[in-house]
């Protein structure tokens, strides 16, 4: 329910599981939905489903709009008209003949939702998955742990039906990143850097980092060997013959840019929060780079995704590329898809259909970690 681009559908599918029916109200999702998986989502507002339209299946997955939980928002909470359709999820699950309920419920929100009308609303949302008959279990994971440089913590809740016994999935282990093990046994024996691919195959079990830029010119190939951009390790691609000069790989150290306070901000902060003075934000906040080189979370909205990229320009030793200043970007939709996971043959897709810009950006903010979801899906098989 409430699928989106499909990003949950990809988790699943890569953890070996099959989606049997979706459903999506927004027009231009249901359009890239049917970009991606050949067919629109089976059902469109979920008011008007009906428990026997679902067909018997094993999980019900859904992340209702998080708009009335975000601190970003109005913080309405199971009271706001999106975040409150949380609740038709339940209705159809009451629907169902309890032989035929799904064993497992999951279910993705911000992390605002732990603290919406002062943690009411979640003790709320878990006491109806009881009142169901689940078992309930969650856990706090932040996508830059599974894979992805980006910060984007969300709750996810499971719901294991209580007559099927007892199952414990979370906690999920969190380190750097799930591949940590791989790297520190493969690095441990020498001192040889990691061959890398820019994409990550499902069934790959060893290490691997993605590409998320390209600082050369695109308008004859989609995307320059010999400018592509790695993650903010600096590490660039895997040598190739380089034949025809010009072609060697760049070490860039792009930076995250995120608002912070500046010093007039902090002069006016306790009378802008109390309402004494009314002040636009952007004259409260400068921007700065990440320290830890992790994405901000993607949003749907473009100016929130900045990228500070070093400029590369010819030196005078042979060629060299060397770094000269610095630019302020936004992130293209390609690189949004990316840090969600989302496959670049995906994203092709999309451009290929001609889908915009603005409704990429859109899909991927609102958009599940496919990583995550991966991890979580699998051990639930």
């Amino acid at each position: 329910m409430f699928c989106g681009m499909g990003t949950i559908r990809m988790g699943f599918e890569q953890a070996g599981h099959e989606c049997v029916y979706s459903v999506e109200f927004d027009k231009h999702k249901r359009e890239i939905y049917k970009v991606i998986f050949g067919g629109e989502p089976d059902a469109g507002d979920i008011t008007t489903v009906r428990g026997t339209d679902i067909p018997v299946s094993d999980c019900w997955c859904f992340g209702a709009p998080c708009q009335d939980f975000s601190v970003a928002g109005l913080r309405a909470g199971l009271d706001g008209e999106r975040s409150g359709l949380v609740r038709e999820v339940f209705r159809l699950v009451r629907e169902k003949e309890p032989a035929d309920r799904p064993e497992w419920l999951l279910y993705e929100n911000v992390k605002g939702m732990l603290s919406s009308n002062n943690g009411w609303d979640f003790a709320a949302i878990q006491a109806e998955m009881g009142q169901c008959g689940y078992d309930v279990q969650w856990q706090l994971l932040n996508s830059k742990n599974f894979g992805v440089p980006q910060n984007r913590e969300r709750v996810y809740t499971l719901g294991h039906l209580r007559r099927c016994g007892s199952r414990k999935i979370f906690p999920i282990g969190e380190g750097n990143s799930v591949h940590n093990e791989a790297v520190q046994a493969e690095s441990s024996d020498n001192e040889i850097a990691l061959c890398l691919t820019s994409k990550g195959q499902s069934n790959w079990t060893g290490s691997f980092v993605k590409q998320i830029g390209n600082v050369m010119p695109t308008a004859t190939r989609d995307n320059p060997n010999q400018g592509r951009v790695y993650d903010p390790t600096g590490l660039a691609p895997c040598l190739n013959k380089m034949e025809g000069g010009g072609r060697e790989p760049l070490i860039t150290e792009p930076a995250v840019l995120r608002p912070v306070r500046n010093e007039y901000g902090k002069e006016v902060r306790k009378a802008y929060e109390s309402g004494e003075i009314q002040e636009s934000r952007h004259r409260m906040t400068q921007l700065e780079p990440r320290p830890d080189g992790i994405s901000n979370t993607l949003s749907t909205v473009q100016k929130d995704n900045l990228l500070l990229e070093p400029r590369a320009v010819e030196g005078v030793n042979r060629g060299q590329k060397d770094q000269n200043g610095t630019r302020i970007r936004r992130l293209t939709p390609r690189e949004c898809m990316r840090l969600q996971g989302v496959d670049d043959a995906v994203t092709d897709k999309l451009i290929a259909a001609g889908i915009s810009d603005t409704q990429m950006y859109r899909a991927a903010g609102d958009a599940c970690t496919v990583n995550v979801i991966y991890e979580i899906a699998r051990r639930i098989s």
